[in-house]
């Protein structure tokens, strides 16, 4: 299964996570408490920004595929790719 790799800025990925799991209606009844682990535990690269990745599918389940695009065009979060991904990841000694 493929995925695609984004960052972006705390406040806007809380604000998306806090949109999905509404529209998905979580946390729910089977222990699902997030679509998405909140930013506060999530990998950041060296300037601070939230890092994610998602299977492709992800991205096409509503609303996360008509919010993405507007996302991606506004700014509000960048598509990078996988080596950048995984290159931004914190390091371990």
């Amino acid at each position: 299964m493929s995925q695609r790799f984004f960052r972006g800025d705390a406040a806007t990925y809380e604000a998306i996570r806090a949109d999905l799991n509404a529209a998905w209606g979580l946390p729910n009844d089977k222990g699902t408490l997030t679509c998405i682990a909140p930013a506060a535990t999530a990998p950041t690269d060296s300037q601070g920004r939230v890092l994610l990745a998602v299977h492709d599918e992800f991205a096409t389940w509503e609303p996360a595929a008509t919010l993405l695009p507007q996302l991606l065009a506004s700014g509000a979060v960048e598509e990078i790719s996988e080596a950048d991904y995984r290159a931004a990841l914190p390091q371990v000694p």
